[in-house]
């Protein structure tokens, strides 16, 4: 081929414009799966533009693990039918690639959010704030009567991440009942809940609501409920809705559990 008339790249050159390094391309050329176009006068390889969208096919397979030699034996006899298929079986794993990326930002997101929160929040004081609406989706009903232990949290736990189709840590919260907070059964809890836009959704009603942000561990919740409707009445309110128990700091931040830190948010008016 004669350079001279053809728009051509050096190794170093082509290189560059994928942001790889030349022993990539020499790899590639030593297993025989990209060669360059031809070599020039003065001895240095060197590419075409053709080569580019060959290339860039090559890379984007490859970061999707797609083998060596299926790569190799595809490009050992190319055709539109082959590129067709390649295409789409390729494009499926995309899609579930992007999905799962999706899944890690939104995990992220909501850590930076939490994050954020608790550097604003003011430990063991009740304070009366507007809360917008939002999505949440419930769990089932709790059908058990008694208090709820630990084993039986983590079963309804379980079961909600199934229902769910979570795989890790949900920030998966907990609903204790109007009902029960009006007779004083703070250990009961009525369901769980997690922020999302999934299409079983609810909107969790916006409004005045009464926060207290409390330190402590688990089993120490319910001991933060006599203080906080307490507080709520002799600030002239009355509850109107359940509470919200939304564990902010937990196992995965701190192995203390005293520092745990329990958002509790209870609809007033």
């Amino acid at each position: 081929m004669n350079r001279k008339h053809v728009i051509t790249f050096y190794t170093g050159e082509f290189a560059k414009h994928f942001g790889i390094k030349k022993d990539t391309l020499f790899y590639y050329d030593k297993i025989d799966l990209f060669q360059p176009a031809g070599i020039s006068d003065n001895g240095y390889r060197f590419y075409t533009m053709q080569q580019l969208d060959t290339f860039w096919a090559i890379q984007s397979l490859r970061a999707l693990n797609f083998p060596i030699k299926d790569l190799k034996s595809y490009f050992k006899e190319p055709s539109p039918d082959k590129l067709t298929q390649l295409a789409k079986d390729q494009l499926f794993k995309v899609e579930e690639e992007i999905k799962k990326l999706k899944e890690i930002q939104w995990f992220l997101s909501k850590l930076t959010f939490i994050s954020e929160e608790i550097e604003n929040a003011v430990i063991g004081k009740v304070m009366i704030s507007e809360l917008p609406a939002e999505y949440v989706l419930y769990s089932a009903p709790n059908p058990r009567s008694g208090d709820t232990s630990h084993e039986d949290w983590n079963a309804d736990y379980a079961d909600f991440l199934e229902q769910t189709g979570m795989k890790g840590p949900a920030f998966i919260g907990s609903v204790t009942s109007e009902e029960d907070l009006m007779r004083g059964r703070f250990n009961r809890v009525d369901r769980l809940f997690i922020h999302t836009e999934l299409p079983d959704a609810e909107l969790k009603p916006g409004g005045l609501y009464a926060i207290l942000y409390h330190k402590g561990t688990y089993e120490n919740i319910p001991e933060a409920y006599p203080f906080l409707l307490n507080e709520v009445r002799n600030l002239g309110l009355k509850i109107s809705g359940n509470a919200y128990e939304e564990y902010l700091v937990t196992a995965l931040s701190t192995n203390n559990e005293e520092d745990f830190v329990t958002k509790i948010s209870i609809a007033v008016q």
